[in-house]
């Protein structure tokens, strides 16, 4: 009995040991490095005192201070608020992820436009738009993930839908938002993009679409769409509701639970991550489907929410965000119909946790 008391007791004293050996480096003098300073938007000597704030934070294993100076509503990355409420430190940061934090050093400068990383990106910070420091993003933790995220694809009776089927509002998608909002008088661009279930169906006709300004004389079929015909989805090669229709069936390929399109001329990559790709993350209650298509009405046969977007191949990186999505039948004809778009994950949890 002693002899296990002991063991206990010097197990005890190394792990604490080594818990201790785990120092923050020493503060910087950041008025040495101001000539380095890429740009003027922020104090150096603050951003470096807030990296090891948070390093600090997590040395104490301190949840709650963590998300308490998370000022943003949720991180672009990272586990939501509402996910942490009932779990320890441990069961969200693993032991070397915290070491790594705890032992990095804090730099005074940003990293470009992207703003401050601790640890190589496992944590990311910068000033808010009110002028508050945040922690932005916490990579490389345990995080909630979607009970259907196992699916692999949008199948239908038809087959899996292609990436380029879904009419997203992308990042370079505002004329079509612009245009759209002019025709039918929306005056509130933002919900419009953020709810579009709300406004398709008496407000926007279902199949009505839009000719590009950017139009070439000789065709008549470059055109912005809001929702996409599902039978289009199988006929022709289409490019998220903007583009021209060709009469060439995508090829796909899965790859980690995302639909690609397969490359054409890269004989290195399966699949195209330069171009549209997308994950299915969740099944939608048709009740909630049919509620946010609040014009449509008692019409969704099926509905999902997905991750899409695609590789910009520039310091921008992915490009994209999570949309539900729904396949409504009128007038005999089935239609993939935009309902609500957010550009987080966080928020599209936490949407669904107001709505079960």
């Amino acid at each position: 009995m002693f002899f296990k008391i002991f063991i206990f007791f010097i197990f005890n004293l190394i792990t604490f040991s080594v818990k201790s050996e785990i120092k923050i480096p020493s503060k910087i003098n950041c008025d040495n490095e101001k000539s380095k300073q890429y740009y003027d938007y922020y104090d150096m000597q603050e951003a470096q005192d807030f990296g090891r704030k948070i390093q600090t934070l997590i040395s104490k294993e301190d949840l709650k201070g963590i998300y308490n100076i998370v000022l943003i509503e949720e991180l672009i990355n990272g586990p939501r608020k509402a996910y942490i409420k009932n779990k320890s430190f441990n069961e969200i940061f693993p032991k070397e992820w915290i070491s790594k934090i705890v032992s990095s050093k804090v730099s005074c400068n940003s990293v470009g436009w992207k703003g401050f990383e601790i640890a190589n990106g496992l944590i990311w910070y910068d000033l808010t738009p009110s002028g508050e420091w945040s922690i932005k993003s916490i990579n490389g933790v345990n995080q909630e993930i979607f009970k259907g995220e196992s699916n692999v694809g949008w199948r239908t009776k038809k087959g899996i839908i292609s990436p380029t089927c879904f009419p997203t509002f992308g990042h370079f998608e505002t004329p079509k938002i612009d245009l759209y909002s002019e025709k039918f008088k929306i005056k509130d661009k933002i919900e419009f993009k953020n709810s579009p279930g709300r406004y398709i169906g008496k407000t926007i006709p279902i199949n009505y679409q839009i000719y590009s300004q950017y139009n070439l004389e000789e065709t008549n079929n470059y055109v912005y769409s809001i929702t996409t015909n599902l039978n289009d989805c199988f006929k022709w090669s289409l490019q998220n509701g903007f583009g021209e229709k060709k009469l060439i069936k995508d090829d796909l390929i899965e790859f980690n639970n995302f639909i690609y399109l397969k490359t054409e001329n890269n004989k290195d990559e399966k699949y195209d991550f330069y171009k549209p790709h997308y994950k299915v993350l969740k099944k939608i209650d048709l009740k909630i489907c049919n509620r946010l298509a609040r014009q449509l009405s008692n019409k969704c046969k099926d509905s999902y929410l997905i991750k899409i977007g695609y590789n910009s191949g520039g310091t921008i990186g992915w490009l994209g965000g999570y949309y539900i999505f729904g396949i409504i039948e009128e007038d005999n004809n089935e239609y993939i119909v935009p309902l609500k778009f957010f550009n987080l994950k966080n928020l599209a949890l936490n949407f669904l946790d107001k709505n079960k």
